[in-house]
């Protein structure tokens, strides 16, 4: 439909008639055919309205909740890791383009993103994951040795409590070793490593990775991996388990790790299911052994708080009765933790640790004899007396020690035969930690 509007003459000023001027406004109005329908039918409108009105209610009301649950399920928060240099430097490089950092103490504000580096051939150090909000425990750590390359990819914590999602950690591992501890506790720990070589996914447990130029290899303390190659090609790794993957190829199926002659050094059973405790204390304040979880692992704490200057020990031991005469190779590792320590040394004699191993064998002319390896941080106030045996480690922080083969060190009293092996605190107060404990044979 058109309509016209014309303005009339206009009569200048002065009396003078003007030329007449028509304005003529041209308006168009639409009138399709759907809009006649709406009029003629105003019942259809208001139908389809309410409809599009309640489609749209019940969609937000199918929305909503399903986006609070996604986010309560899914979103995540980021953490930092902690770094604990045990002996040597660390170099800390804070994202891809940023200068090093030498570290030589323990920093809590590794982020993702960082890369953490083993400076020298003696550097050792532990690698907290993530700490759980509630206790301020770290759930998972990491254990790096000399010539570790190490990538922090993804350190996530689930936003909100109420999520059943794992804590998630990725890494990278370009080059060295390093062992991973993935027992967290209430809520799983997720953790996945990156090689040259491949993927490694870790359920709870404990592991050891080795990379070099051509090749990663896994092995699982406790647990289960696995390691998929870069082909696609995936196997699964048990506890007692190693495998390896060169890229594009993978083990034919997992073979035996080293023969562990220790059963429960985990500590991942209960202590006395594999190990005896004893006491000696001549009617003082005893101390006490205890399981426990810290950073990831299970470990046995040793602790004794009470009167000074007395003489106390507490200890496990367990009996391993195995024949060695056929291996070349016997080696003790353990990892140690000091935390507090009264008397200074090992005390006069030398034989009062806040830490120490020691193994009961007979030799291959029947004789039974004894080897051992004792650990402390307080030096001694007489620096007269001399710490046989003994070994200083920096205290708080995880130490790892591995013995040298011991059918060579001990050359015509080589072991024949283990016996037992002994894990023991003594002296006055002393608070210690050991997890891990292997005696492998080759």
């Amino acid at each position: 439909m058109s309509s016209n509007v014309s303005s009339p003459s206009h009569t200048k000023p002065g009396g003078e008639p003007g030329k007449a001027v028509d304005t003529v406004v041209e308006i168009a109005v639409a009138s399709p055919a759907s809009a006649r329908r709406w009029r003629e039918n105003p019942e259809r409108a208001a139908w389809a309205i309410m409809i599009g009105s309640f489609a749209i209610f019940m969609a937000l009301l199918i929305a909503v909740p399903l986006s609070v649950r996604y986010s309560i399920q899914h979103l995540s928060v980021a953490e930092s890791a902690t770094l604990e240099p045990t002996q040597g430097t660390f170099l800390l490089y804070p994202s891809a383009d940023a200068e090093p950092i030498a570290v030589t103490s323990q920093r809590e504000d590794v982020e993702e993103g960082s890369r953490i580096v083993a400076a020298d051939d003696s550097t050792q150090g532990a690698i907290g994951l993530i700490k759980d909000q509630a206790t301020g425990e770290q759930l998972g750590s990491m254990q790096a040795y000399p010539g570790t390359d190490l990538h922090i990819l993804k350190l996530r914590r689930p936003m909100f409590d109420r999520s059943t999602e794992p804590y998630r950690v990725k890494l990278r591992l370009d080059s060295g070793q390093t062992r991973i501890f993935t027992n967290s506790g209430e809520r799983p720990l997720s953790v996945e490593l990156e090689t040259p070589h491949g993927m490694i996914d870790m359920g709870p447990g404990s592991y050891k990775v080795s990379v070099d130029e051509d090749r990663t290899e896994v092995t699982a303390r406790s647990g289960q991996a696995t390691l998929t190659a870069n082909s696609g090609e995936s196997i699964q790794v048990t506890t007692g388990l190693r495998a390896w993957s060169s890229g594009d190829a993978l083990s034919d199926q997992p073979i035996s790790a080293e023969q562990n002659l220790i059963r429960n050094g985990d500590f991942s059973q209960p202590i006395l299911d594999t190990w005896q405790r004893y006491v000696d204390a001549n009617g003082v304040t005893p101390g006490k052994v205890q399981l426990i979880e810290r950073d990831g692992r299970r470990v046995a704490h040793f602790i004794r708080q009470g009167e000074e200057n007395v003489h106390t020990e507490v200890g496990i031991i367990q009996d391993i009765d195995k024949d060695v005469n056929v291996y070349d190779d016997l080696t003790l590792q353990l990892d140690v933790r000091l935390l507090y320590q009264s008397l200074p040394g090992a005390g006069y004699l030398s034989s009062e640790f806040p830490l120490r191993v020691e193994i009961s064998y007979t030799d291959q002319y029947g004789k039974e004899l004894r080897w051992g390896r004792g650990f402390y941080f307080r030096d001694p106030e007489d620096p007269n007396w001399r710490v046989v045996d003994g070994e200083k480690v920096p205290p708080y922080n995880w130490y790892t020690y591995q013995s040298p083969n011991l059918l060579t060190l001990l050359g015509d009293t080589r072991p024949a035969h283990i016996n037992s092996i002994r894990i023991y605190a003594s002296g006055w107060n002393y608070q210690s930690m050991v997890s891990e404990v292997y005696l492998f044979a080759e």
